[in-house]
This record gives structure tokens, sequence and C-alpha cells, in this order.
């Protein structure tokens, strides 16, 4: 629990936010005292506005930080004394801080301290009045506050820093101090005259505006140089001088944009806080260029993506000795590694060896520091279904006769081939999991599927993870695919399909979800209610008509990859939440044995307290037996008998109390010795889960990035085409074209038509 000796001033709180610079402090010091002399009565806030140093909404926004500072100091103060008293122990106190803050940024209620550690059973009612009588001069020194600011020191040096975790979001925060900055670029503007007071005024208005309306921070050198009051190079200068390096903001930890390192500096996540909006590729840059990480940095087209699927935390940067440990283990694979090969290995055979050289060398982190080869992920190749592993992991065996493939998070299979002369359906039963599959019929939904190679008539309602390629004679409905190689079919009808491999429809796609890492090659076919995604480029016959929602066309980015990474995400998240959930019990029961030994210390206190004054009574009782009236002494025993009843009832609760703790600790250990149980089992799987996403994001670092669509038909009005950074909505019939995404600047990027 943190302490704070005083609450900060309006002016204070403008120079800790940056609205004011320390130069307007003092002469706002100056002309308040000034006013004061002179008999004026005047507000801080009043002064602010006619001098023209603020606006209303920041002064609102700074009265907003005073209040929730007088709020959270009279609950320190309020938790101290609890503490000092021994009503409360400090994680109780922590807590009713905790929620105290939460509710008022809620829902602005300056909900009291005592009274949420009265709900909570922390205190009595009795107990929080006692605090309360010793709290009242915090009341009189917040009217003083809120009354005419008399707080001001006499230095702005001597302020104590304002609390961080208020109700102010990091992008008011970034607001407030990027005004008083471009106060400062603004009086250079006009002193060098490369703009007149009058421009700069406009331009400041349109500052404000833009922030108020739309919630968007924008520099006010950017604005001059939109509103052609300044040229680029004008602006650069200014800034350079005042050290913003070329329009670019350095506060990026109050941009709203957060880098975490991991501890051994291989992995860099940025976190966007949920107040802030409009962020681009470019910040993000710079948020891992001012933290210094050089290495390893995911693709644009990644960064790009996960901004416009609205990801608010994602990894940006990973290095890792994967890549080094496959080439220096010189992997040897006995069979076609790039598909399912059409050789069959019997149970028994080599499929792969590894060879170590013994020899060590050094890879660099995020930050370019040299680090020896001792960590990382070895993708070399692991087993999976059909394989082992040799005692020395040195070699992979066929555990069973079928078809090897090594996946692309490079796990070995063997795929056995089964062959259905019939539909696959509820009558026929589950299919042996990762078989390439034959299917003389349909191919149902009855059992979900995991296949290697998939052959079928048709493909009706099914749910389905395939290593192989996925061929269907007449077409799939309803149905949710992911597979590793190609899927080709007449038809799509309302299926939601993911690929690492191409997409070869011959004839419609409908009302249909399309992920795909290879490229969309259906030239004869139409789309109609629509989203498709290619990472390697998009032809197709036509799309849309003017009957059903438009289609959106995507192609160059990282969609599919990115659905992986947030379904590997939920699987970690479902799998940890057992054991979350035993921890929290833990935690529970931890805390309510700790409370139940706190009150055991506060009847304990009881019992001597009633010891002492039993015995005193005792000793009165023998000094003045002689010389008391029976009345009296009488009065004495009862008094004595009382005591010792209290001693014996505090007896009895500490025993009860003592039982109770004891119930609690065993709750305890019971979890915990269930958390040492599962964690192992489950850190496995969580590491395995992390591996194949790890070893999904290499794989997509090497294949290209094609924003190329091609339309050999007609394109109707509404159709969105998107690249990588742009996307163009078509507004009129558009018939025989190509959409690619062509870059004009460092940071212009559009979809360009041509028509063949």
């Amino acid at each position: 629990m943190e302490e704070s000796n005083q609450i900060l001033s309006l002016p204070e709180l403008a120079l800790q936010y940056g609205t004011i610079s320390k130069e307007q402090f003092s002469h706002i010091q100056q002309s308040y005292t000034l006013k004061l002399k002179q008999g004026h009565m005047v507000e801080f806030d009043q002064l602010f506005l006619s001098q023209k140093i603020a606006t209303e909404y920041q002064i609102g926004l700074l009265k907003m930080i005073q209040e929730y500072l007088i709020v959270k100091r009279r609950g320190e103060e309020f938790g101290k004394i609890a503490i000092e008293k021994g009503f409360a122990t400090p994680e109780d106190v922590n807590k009713a801080l905790e929620y105290q803050k939460k509710e008022f940024k809620r829902a602005k209620i300056k909900k009291l301290i005592g009274d949420i550690l009265v709900e909570s059973c922390v205190l009595t009612i009795k107990q929080k009045n006692a605090i309360l009588k010793e709290q009242t001069f915090l009341d009189t020194q917040a009217q003083k506050i809120f009354a005419s600011d008399e707080s001001i020191g006499d230095s702005p040096q001597k302020f104590i820093s304002a609390d961080k975790d208020i109700n102010l979001s990091l992008y008011e925060k970034q607001f407030l101090k990027i005004k008083v900055l471009d106060q400062k670029f603004a009086a250079s503007i006009i002193e060098k005259g490369f703009a007149s007071e009058r421009e700069v005024k406009i331009a400041q208005t349109a500052q404000e505006d833009e922030f108020k309306k739309e919630n968007k921070i924008q520099l006010l050198g950017n604005i001059m140089v939109d509103l052609t009051f300044l040229t680029e190079d004008q602006k650069n200068l200014i800034l350079k001088e005042q050290g913003r390096v070329e329009g670019k903001d350095r506060m990026v930890a109050d941009s709203g944009i957060s880098v975490n390192i991991s501890q051994d500096h291989m992995e860099a996540v940025i976190k966007i806080g949920k107040d802030v909006e409009s962020v681009c590729l470019q910040d993000i840059k710079q948020a891992l260029e001012s933290r210094g990480v050089m290495y390893g940095i995911y693709p644009d087209a990644i960064l790009q993506c996960n901004l416009e699927m609205g990801n608010t935390e994602f990894v940006a940067a990973k290095q890792d000795f994967s890549l080094e440990l496959i080439k220096h283990r010189k992997a040897l694979y006995h069979f076609e590694t790039n598909k399912i090969d059409t050789e069959a290995k019997k149970k028994g055979a080599t499929l792969a060896e590894q060879h170590s050289g013994g020899e060590t060398y050094l890879k660099k982190d995020l930050f370019g520091n040299n680090i020896e080869q001792t960590t990382g992920y070895d993708l070399t190749f692991r087993c999976a279904s059909g394989t082992r592993l040799s005692k020395d992991k040195a070699k992979a065996f066929a555990g069973k006769t079928g078809f090897p493939s090594l996946s692309i998070e490079r796990k070995l299979y063997i795929h056995p081939t089964i062959s259905v002369l019939e539909d696959a359906d509820l009558k026929y039963g589950p299919l042996e999991k990762y078989s390439n599959l034959n299917i003389s019929g349909v191919l149902t939904g009855a059992y979900p599927v995991t296949a290697g190679e998939i052959n079928a008539r048709e493909i009706r309602g099914a749910h389905i993870e395939s290593i192989g390629c996925i061929k269907s004679q007449i077409g799939i409905t309803d149905s949710i695919i992911s597979a590793q190689g190609d899927i080709y079919a007449k038809y799509l009808h309302n299926c939601r399909i993911e690929i690492f491999g191409n997409l070869y429809i011959e004839n419609e796609i409908i009302d249909s979800q399309v992920f795909c890492s290879g490229k969309i090659d259906s030239g004869q076919c139409r789309v109609i209610s629509s989203i498709l995604y290619g990472k390697k480029g998009i032809e197709l016959a036509g799309v849309g008509n003017n009957r059903t929602k438009a289609c959106i066309i995507g192609a160059g980015t990282e969609h599919h990859i990115l659905e992986k990474a947030r379904q590997i995400n939920l699987e970690v998240k479902k799998i940890s939440q057992q054991l979350d959930e035993l921890k929290e019990n833990r935690d529970e029961q931890d805390h309510y044995a700790k409370k139940a030994f706190q009150k055991m210390i506060e009847l304990k206190t009881f019992h001597d307290q009633a010891k002492n004054k039993k015995q005193k009574l005792a000793d009165e009782f023998k000094k003045k037996k002689d010389s008391y009236k029976k009345e009296k002494l009488s009065n004495l025993v009862k008094l004595i008998n009382t005591f010792e009843k209290r001693m014996a009832s505090s007896i009895l609760l500490l025993k009860e109390l003592n039982e109770t703790k004891k119930k609690y600790e065993k709750q305890k250990t019971n979890f915990e010795m269930k958390i040492q149980k599962l964690e192992p089992k489950i850190k496995r799987e969580i590491l395995e889960l992390q591996i194949d996403l790890f070893a999904f994001f290499e794989w997509a670092r090497k294949q290209e990035n094609i924003s190329q669509i091609k339309i050999n038909k007609k394109v109707f009005p509404g159709t969105v085409f998107k690249g990588i950074f742009s996307s163009l909505k078509i507004e009129k019939d558009q018939n025989n074209f190509s959409v690619f995404e062509k870059q004009f600047s460092k940071r212009n990027f559009q979809m360009v038509i041509q028509e063949h």
C-alpha cells in the first residue's frame, strides 16, 4: 500500500502531465498571488482559461485526476490506521483499495474504504467509526484543495508525483503531453517565419477537434503539413530541434503501446491499450525500435494483419535456435518431405536420422547480443502417429506400415490406407486416425475426422483435420476443414476452410469463409456472399451478385496463420483453465486460513485483557474483603465470574477457530497436491502447442506474400478487394481485370486496377 503526503493542486497536476511548462507554472503562481493581494478570489481553472494556456477539456481531465487522488489518499490513511489498530491485515486493506479504485474507474462512485471493509466482514461498524475519528483532518484537507487550491508549493520541483493508475486513459495522458510539446513547436514555427499565428491557430483547433470528435491524436506538425502551411522538411527540422525524431513522438510508453520482452530476450509481445485507436504498422515498429528490438521481428504482413484483425496482444518478434538446430543436426529423411509420400514404408523402417556436429556457435537475441547455442525448440523432427524415436533420439522409425509424411510443425507420421466402399457415416462408424481415406460414397459429419489424405465422392457436414490433400469429386457442404495440403472440389457451400496449400474449386463458392496460405487458384469459379483470403494470390471467374451481401477478397494477407494462432491460444487457455481453477481455490483457502488466524490473534488479545481485568478484581477482593460491605463484595464476585465466563468463551472460540483454520489449511494442501500432480502434464501439453505455433510462424516467414487478384469475368458493386496494407471497394460493374497492391511512398499503399 503506497502513501502520498499531499494532494496536488491544479497547476501542479498540469505541470505533472505536461499541460503547462515550468515557465507557465511560475506565471500562474505569480498571477494567483497577485490576485489574492488585490483582494480578488479566483480559481486556478479560471486563470488557465483567461490566459488561454489550457482548454476546458484539459482542465476537466486534470480535475478528474485530482478527485481520484483525494479518494485514494483517504483510503490509504484509513487503511494505515486499521492496520495499526490490528483491525485488518495489509492484504485486507490492499484488496479494499483495489476494489475502491475499480469502483471509481467504473462509475465514479467514491465508495469509502471503511464501508468496503465492513461489507467484506473485515471490520465491525464500531471499529470503522473509531478509525474515522482519527481521520477527520483529511476531510479538511480535501475541502481546502477544492475550495482554493492553496497547497501550491514555492517550486515546481517539490511536488509529489501523481498516481499513474487513475481514471485517465493513456491516450488522454499522451494528448496532454503532446499539447505542451506542440506549443513549443508552434512558437518555433512563428519565430522562424515558417507560418503565421493565424495558420498555427487553425491547425491547433483542428488538432483538438480531431481528438474530441474522433479520439485521434495528431501531431501539430503533421496537421500543418496536410494543410500545406508547412513543408515536410520544415516540420522535421523543428521536430529534430525538439528531440522528436522525424515526426515520430518518442513517448511510446504513453502511446498505449507496450512491448513486453521475455526473460531470455528471445520474444517480444506487443500490447495495445483498450482506449487506443488508429494504431498503424509504423507505431508498432517504432515501439519495437524504442525498446531496442532489432532481430527476429516478424514480417510486415503479419504485424499489419494482427492490427487489421483487431488483436490487442500478439507476438511481434521472436528469435530462436530452431532453424539453426535443424541445419546443424543435418537431418536426413528417407522419404519425400514436401507431401505425403506415395511410397509405403514397412513397420520398423528408418524414416529419419540426425547427426550432431558437436561444435557450438553464437546466435543473437532480440537486441543483437550473442548467445551460445544452448536453448531453443528442437524442430529437427518430432514423432507423431505411427512413428517412434530410437533410445538415443537420433533416429525415427515407422511404428506401422503406411505412407510417411513430415508435417509443417515437423512431426513425423505414418498413414495407413483405408478404403470405404460405401458412405462413411454413423452406420459405418469412426475412422482410424491419420489414415489415408479412399471413400466411394459420402463422408458425413457423423464423427470428427483426422486423416492423412482424403478422397471422397462428396463431403457433407464434416469436421476434418488433414495432414495432406482433400479431394471431393462433387463438392463440399456445411463443413469445417483444416488441411496442410491442397483442396479440390467442384463447389463449396457454407464451409469454413483453413489450408496451408492451394484451393482449387471448379464452379462456385457460396456462403463460405476461406483462409489460405497458398493460392486460391479457381479461374472458372464464381464467388457469392463469401470471405476469401489467399496469401499467394487469388484467381476467380467472378464475384458477387445484386441480391446477396458483398464479398471480401483479400490477397497477400496472413489471416490464415493468425487464425491458427488464435485457435492454438484458445486451446492453451482451455488446457490451463483446470490448473488456474485449482490455484484459485488454493489461494482462496489460504486467504480464509489467514483470516481465521487473524481473528484468533484478536480473540487471544481479548482473552488476555479479560484475564488481566479478572486478576485485578481478584486482588482487590482479597485486599478489601474485610472492609467492603457484602453488597459490594457480591458485585465484585459477579464481575469476576463475568470475566471468567468471557475467558472460557474465548478459549472455546479459539479452539473452534483453530479447527476451522486447520480445515482450510488441509483443503489448501489437498489443492496443492493436485496442482503438483497436474502441472507437469499441462506444461508439457502447452509446450507442444507453443512449439507447433512457433513452427507455423517460421514456415510463414519463408513463404512469399502476393497481393494480386485476377478476375476473368464480372465483379458486382460492393465487393471489397484487400491487400496487405490497403483495400478497394468496387463501386460499379467491372469485367476482366486484375487488382494488385502498389506502393507509392513509404507509407502510401493502394490497390490498383489493371484491365486485361
